[in-house]
């Protein structure tokens, strides 16, 4: 019997089209004939390209099917309120409501097994047709696709836990598998793709790409892949081959300026080993994220980037959680607060986190709490702070707020080497190399060193913080406490939304929530993926 190459298979044989709400049993109208499609060197291009754009959250869809580059991730976290029936779901998770039917738990997971379907397709294709053309272009189409295939599983068992393991091109009749473990996922699928993307893609910089894996992206990854199972040995090998590799390089991976990092003139620096690309071209493949989190930017015209829907605001707790220039918050007694002026003295780290009404310059303009964006207004007088990290594009002249260039970094060199000292703390093995790390990221950030210890739960903590601070605004926070295991502690502790009129209180419902439930559609459809996770 022929295959039927679907391009959006997923873990079940439906599939939600665009502007449906039905889930319909795809027909052969909605399949691809691929041996039609990949001839050329130039349909293999277009196929990475489309795979790589389903990654990215595009106009509206950052409200229900962005599972990559999307700021919403932190409003499920710790570190943001935020409140707008637009996008619902992500309002419902961060109250702890969190259901089988909640509607960005069927758009992720369809999106996601799409892309890993079309990862699929092209390497079925190009390993058919590899005699056909040079090479070096098949090793960079399969490390491309590989390369994407794997940070999908990755994402999938973050959220899910077990699920369908699906690496190859399956009938439509073979589509009911049952789940799979995520150890089996990780050692049979996830890190086998990232090897081979690893040997595949070239050690370019990331700039000559555009967007595209690199041999360090595939490296990074296969250290977060590592870590993600908790197997912390690997993690540090994995770690100290691209540590090892960054001493040969001319330039270090590892930015001496926080701020440049961010840069909107900088975005393909070393330290940026994988981002999603956008472009503000006027055809929606611009970021939106200042629309919903932004604030207004001073010296540009009202109707561009002069304005913001105010619909977020950062956490009182998250802001006060970050240390002075002494190593000390304001309420362990920092000797370098000033009450006066009470936003100096937080170093530069923090200085390119937030725009700081009354104390940060935008376009040769103070950043006065005129521009602050937020739910509560009395919230923004009394923390006029908003997000700044190059989201925000200062020179941004266009009169339409959702079509900006800002990309979304996805991993960072500082977070291979931050794994790293997890991993060797969690194995009990804390010594100078990790210490070097911590000194290092504080040194940058221009906060005072913490004291060195060995205790692993001490440590252990200190990693933990250093992360929150080091990788705000960056999509991981979320990810980071559940797989600690301290979602419920930190998230149901935040009391701040008791005191300001956020319009809802944070929720983070244990053990439930600890893992995302499977879509009622997808366990109706494929009984095979029952029972569902714990709580739902």
């Amino acid at each position: 019997m022929k295959k039927i190459y679907v391009l959006l298979l997923s873990a079940f044989s439906f599939i939600m089209l665009s502007g449906c709400n039905d889930w319909i049993e795809l027909e052969p109208k909605d399949t691809v004939a691929n041996e039609n499609f990949f001839k050329t060197k130039d349909d293999f291009d277009q196929a990475v390209t489309g795979l790589y754009s389903m990654l990215r959250p595009l106009d509206d869809e950052a409200k229900d099917g962005a599972y990559f580059g999307n700021l919403y991730w932190e409003v499920c976290a710790d570190v943001c309120m935020y409140k707008n029936s637009w996008t619902q779901p992500w309002f419902d998770i961060s109250r702890g409501e969190l259901k089988s039917v909640t509607d960005n738990v069927a758009s992720l997971y369809q999106k996601v097994y799409a892309a890993i379907s079309w990862s699929n397709t092209i390497i079925e294709q190009i390993e058919a047709k590899q005699s056909e053309f040079p090479e070096e272009f098949v090793n960079y189409v399969k490390g491309q696709a590989h390369f994407v295939r794997a940070i999908c599983y990755i994402r999938l068992t973050s959220l899910w836990g077990p699920v369908p393991m699906i690496d190859r091109l399956y009938l439509p009749s073979e589509s009911k598998l049952p789940r799979s473990s995520v150890d089996d996922i990780t050692n049979q699928l996830i890190i086998p793709d990232l090897k081979i993307a690893v040997s595949c893609l070239e050690m370019t910089p990331y700039n000559n790409k555009w967007g595209l894996a690199t041999k360090q992206a595939a490296m990074g990854m296969k250290v977060r892949a590592y870590l993600y199972n908790k197997d912390y040995e690997n993690t540090v090998e994995a770690a100290k081959e691209l540590m090892e590799l960054d001493k040969t390089l001319e330039n270090s991976m590892f930015l001496d300026d926080y701020k440049s990092i961010f840069a909107n003139s900088n975005e393909n620096n070393p330290e940026i080993l994988f981002s999603l690309k956008y472009v503000a071209n006027g055809t929606k493949q611009g970021s939106t994220f200042n629309t919903p989190f932004g604030s207004k930017i001073p010296g540009l015209p009202t109707g561009s980037m002069n304005g913001s829907w105010a619909t977020v605001s950062i956490l009182p707790e998250f802001i006060d959680s970050y240390p002075l220039t002494d190593g000390k918050t304001v309420a362990e007694g920092s000797m370098v607060y000033d009450s006066q002026n009470k936003w100096a003295n937080r170093g530069p780290r923090f200085e390119s986190t937030f725009y700081i009404g009354g104390y940060s310059v935008v376009n040769g303009i103070p950043f006065t709490s005129e521009y602050v964006c937020g739910i509560d207004a009395q919230c923004a007088i009394d923390y006029p702070l908003n997000i700044n990290k190059g989201y925000m594009n200062e020179d941004k002249k266009t009169e339409w707020l959702q079509e900006d260039e800002s990309d979304f970094i996805i991993l960072r060199y500082t977070d291979v080497l931050l794994m790293y000292a997890e991993a060797k703390t969690m194995l009990g093995n804390i010594d100078q190399s990790v210490f070097d790390i911590l000194d290092a990221v504080r040194d940058r950030a221009g906060i005072a060193h913490v004291a060195h210890t060995t205790d692993p739960m001490a440590m252990m903590k200190i990693i933990q913080d250093e992360r929150k601070w080091e990788f705000a605004f960056e999509g991981l926070r979320y990810f980071d406490i559940r797989r600690w295991g301290i979602a419920a502690d930190v998230i149901n502790s935040i009391t701040s939304d008791e005191l300001y009129n956020f319009g809802s209180h944070k929720v983070f419902v244990a053990p439930a929530n600890y893992l995302w439930p499977l879509p009622q559609e997808a366990t109706d459809a494929n009984p095979n993926l029952l029972p569902n996770n714990e709580g739902y």
